[in-house]
């Protein structure tokens, strides 16, 4: 069988069609799976891990996109733009003054490239946009960060929720904002983990979300109120697991298999 990474390197065209990717400081993901099948040890890495499910989803095309936001999201039937894609790397503007926006793993739906950025994105305006956008935090291993240098408390869920509810204030804010924790299905009952108190606490009471929010030490921008956009929200948390059995069939299909038996330590664990 022919290695994944030439796999990947062979439908690339094919997968770009419907793939953004803002590539890390740290290389492309492509360069990392070649260097790890080269090797006999377990990717911890969630940057690789996110990459292979995007695409896998993205060479389905415009069904493929819509599968992965479909699951994601919980609701079937999403409207999509009229060119659908999964972004990687992509960061959406912060209602904070003197922080940098963050990083979303992945995001789909109402994106748009925002213009004189690197790597900003910002939604598409008009009564036909569509109407909703999808901000993945995807974690393999490690754990949320618990604050910043200028805010001890403000951890990386919260800032990535802030950054959904801040999305096109204040002209072109979406119906939907949904913000899906991704990680291994091992820890969903690991009480260990910050991302797993702070979404229960999230998803048992917004009012802890705003709580937090009005909290926050850096001050906001553009008059921007969260509770005026809370009832946009909606949380999940999904593993690996499960949108890895869902992959539509596709040459990349037995290569991703080989690569989780060989490579994914928390996969196989199950």
């Amino acid at each position: 069988m022919a290695s994944l990474h030439s796999l990947l390197t062979d439908h690339q065209p094919q997968i770009d069609e419907h793939l953004r990717l803002v590539a890390g400081s740290r290389g492309h993901p492509l360069g990392k799976i070649g260097r790890i099948e080269q090797q006999a040890g377990v990717c911890k890495d969630e940057e690789v891990w996110t990459y292979l499910l995007a695409c896998a989803y993205a060479i389905d095309g415009a069904r493929g996109v819509a599968s992965l936001a479909e699951q994601l999201t919980g609701s079937p039937r999403l409207s999509l733009p009229e060119e659908p894609a999964i972004w990687l790397e992509y960061r959406p503007m912060t209602p904070r003054i003197g922080e940098a926006r963050s990083h979303m793993d992945l995001s789909i739906g109402n994106i748009a490239v925002d213009a004189g950025t690197k790597g900003g994105i910002a939604p598409v305006g008009g009564p036909e946009a569509t109407p909703w956008v999808c901000f993945c935090e995807m974690k393999w291993e490690s754990d949320i960060t618990p604050g910043v240098a200028n805010d001890p408390k403000r951890n990386q869920l919260i800032r990535v929720i802030e950054s959904g509810l801040y999305y096109g204030w204040p002209d072109s804010t979406l119906a939907e904002v949904y913000i899906t924790l991704v990680t291994p299905g091992r820890f969903r009952d690991d009480t260990r983990k910050l991302y797993h108190r702070k979404f229960n606490e999230y998803t048992a009471d917004k009012g802890r979300i705003l709580e937090e929010l009005r909290n926050c030490r850096l001050r906001r921008r553009d008059g921007f109120d969260a509770a005026t956009r809370i009832s946009a929200l909606q949380l999940r948390w999904l593993t690996f697991e499960e949108l890895f059995a869902a992959l539509p069939p596709s040459p990349l299909c037995a290569g991703i298999r080989q690569f989780r038996k060989t490579h994914g330590d928390y996969l196989n664990a199950r």
